[in-house]
């Protein structure tokens, strides 16, 4: 019977001593009465250093009374599973593991100390604290990404708003120029009525009376072809004036400065208005469309400058720079509301400048408006590239405002 006892507590202690983990006993008072290979190696001291020592020599500072409040439990027969905790090498370093404790009780059942089995969980710490930061980087990643999506969403909503808006624009734009097409259309179908035609049919009148006259009254009959070759002349004079303005001829042939000079003076002697025209003599050929921009803007301020701003006078300044070509219209009239302006400076509304800043656009400039009390000035900015001898005329880089040209920008355009 007791060499059964004997190799079953052999046994037993050959277990406890060729376990990975720690294997400790200790009394009620903390003395360490036993330590297996397992503690040597997870703690550094031989069992010959830790038998008979206090169990605080393996617990740092900062965690003894931890054992305090251990001991009371196991005092009261209760038992510790997987306490995890921080524990001390005989190098200093300290350590994560997890303690599992049960009280000792002798032959009588009383408890006389305690057995505790120590697992190093550095590694299985450092996998968790790391799951747990990926887990928080990624939840940040996460909030980001979200926060990147619906700031993306927004963005894309804000631009499909804005073509959608910009598309009733054009949309608007497209139906006013056919309004204004129609418009042009009705316009010189009237004054080719009222001068043309009342011309055509005075004339058809004398060329009737032509042959009586020849029979009765030759004299007569000579007046009669100067008035004739008279109303031939005007009716010459009144549709070259109208397809002039249709496409000015002088525009192709001699460029931009004699267009506007032949326009001003026209327009001048026809309207009453007094019209300054400053451009240097020395102005060199632009690109046909250029130039055809520029008078056009020309055209169409001047003549809102006498159907709407009110004022007498009007200012034409054309300047010319290495890369840039300057042109600006300005007249004393009565300006705009601020609403107003605000409107067309935003949004460019009515077809007179929304057609004026697409024909500089076209040509990769800018177009500015600006008004106040004194009248009302408009600024267009674009690129100039002079053409050479034996190439077409092309337009240059996209021209930018600069300095601090026009302080007021005069909306001279009709709606």
């Amino acid at each position: 019977m007791r060499q059964k006892a004997d190799r079953a507590t052999g046994l037993l202690a050959s277990i406890v001593d060729s376990s990975d983990d720690a294997i400790i006993s200790k009394t009620l008072e903390g003395v360490i009465t036993s330590w297996n290979t397992g503690a040597e190696r997870l703690f550094g001291y031989t069992a010959k250093e830790a038998l008979g020592q206090h169990i605080s020599m393996i617990i740092p500072l900062d965690r003894r009374g931890e054992e305090t409040r251990i001991l009371a439990r196991l005092s009261q027969g209760e038992r510790i599973d997987h306490f995890d905790t921080i524990r001390l090498r005989k190098d200093g370093t300290t350590f994560e593991i997890s303690l599992s404790i049960s009280p000792v009780r002798d032959a009588a059942g009383k408890i006389i100390g305690a057995s505790k089995i120590a697992r190093d969980i550095t590694e299985r710490k450092r996998f968790e604290r790391e799951l747990k930061e990926s887990e928080q980087r990624f939840r940040v990643l996460a909030d980001a990404l979200d926060t990147q999506v619906q700031f993306r969403t927004q963005e894309l909503q804000r631009r499909n708003a804005e073509i959608l808006q910009q598309s009733d624009q054009l949309r608007d734009l497209s139906g006013r120029l056919m309004l204004a097409q129609d418009e042009e259309r009705r316009r010189i179908a009237r004054e080719l009525h009222d001068s043309a035609g009342q011309s055509l049919a005075a004339l058809g009148m004398k060329l009737a009376r032509f042959e009586d006259d020849a029979k009765r009254d030759p004299a007569r009959l000579a007046q009669g072809i100067k008035d004739a070759r008279d109303l031939i002349q005007d009716l010459t004079r009144e549709i070259r004036t109208t397809s002039y303005l249709l496409h000015p001829p002088l525009l192709d042939e001699s460029g931009l400065s004699s267009a506007l000079r032949w326009y001003v003076e026209g327009l001048a002697e026809r309207s009453g208005l007094s019209i300054e025209l400053k451009i240097p003599d020395e102005l060199e050929r632009l690109a046909p469309e250029m130039e055809l921009a520029i008078f056009r803007l020309v055209q169409e301020s001047l003549t809102n400058i006498h159907r709407h701003s009110g004022s007498k006078t009007a200012v034409i300044r054309i300047a010319r720079e290495p890369d840039k070509i300057y042109a600006e219209i300005q007249d004393h009239g009565k300006g705009m509301p601020q609403e107003r302006l605000a409107e067309v400076q935003s949004q460019g509304v009515g077809v007179g400048i929304r057609g004026m800043r697409e024909r500089v656009r076209h040509c990769h400039g800018e177009l500015t408006v600006e008004s106040d009390a004194l009248g009302t000035k408009i600024t267009a900015i674009l690129p100039a590239k002079t053409p050479g001898a034996n190439e077409e005329s092309t337009i240059s880089h996209t021209a930018s405002r600069t300095g601090d040209r026009g302080k007021r920008t005069h909306l001279v355009v009709s709606e």
